[in-house]
């Protein structure tokens, strides 16, 4: 789903539809990843700046979406438990990745629900650890909160800078995403291979 399609089809609806399309695809984003939300956020803050909607209500409409999957994930994770995601484990739910995440909360805390947003791909799975762990529940909204305001001032705020630009800004969040899963699948490879070597030795 490219910039200029979603561009295509936003320019022919109304503004109370962009803002209910925007708070429904930051909110599948985080549930059902991958999902193009971040573009359509994009898609959203370029039609913001010639007047289509407000550059306000569109933040608060992302936010609010995206908090409203994220404390969904938190909320399976800590009722549901580990075992359940488990059961359930699927190319972009790896059981693997969760033990990691576990790791990360473990090592750093709140820190890593702060910088949630800005690690892609596992932004899912960081919700549902976050609940798995039983972090309080005040804890995980506030962080995860601050975390979305972040990411999402830097896209909007990024396309009311680049407006005529904007090629360069969707080109960058692409890159990012596409370079940061490429380190994190070295990384967790890296790590298997690690607990791999340590298991062969104790034999």
């Amino acid at each position: 789903m490219s910039f200029e399609g979603i561009l295509f089809y936003l320019t022919s609806q109304q503004a109370v539809i962009i803002y209910m399309i925007v708070f429904v695809s930051a909110f599948i984003e985080n549930v059902f990843p991958p999902f193009p939300g971040d573009t359509i956020t994009l898609v959203g803050a370029f039609l913001a700046g010639y007047g289509e909607v407000g550059y306000i209500p569109l933040f608060i409409f992302v936010v609010i979406g995206g908090m409203s999957g994220a404390m969904l994930l938190y909320y399976l994770g800590r009722t549901k438990g580990r075992s359940f995601f488990i059961k359930y484990n699927r190319s972009y739910l790896k059981i693997d990745n969760l033990y990691r995440i576990e790791g990360w909360f473990k090592r750093w805390g709140v820190l890593v629900l702060l910088v949630s947003r800005f690690i892609a791909g596992f932004r899912s799975l960081l919700a549902i650890s976050a609940g798995i762990g039983v972090f309080p529940v005040p804890r995980m909204a506030f962080f995860t909160l601050i975390s979305f305001c972040m990411w999402n001032t830097f896209l909007i705020g990024g396309m009311f800078l680049l407006k005529s630009n904007w090629r360069k800004l969707v080109g960058f969040i692409d890159s990012y995403n596409t370079v940061f899963l490429i380190i994190s699948a070295l990384v967790v490879t890296g790590w298997l291979v690690i607990i791999y070597k340590r298991s062969s030795a104790k034999r």
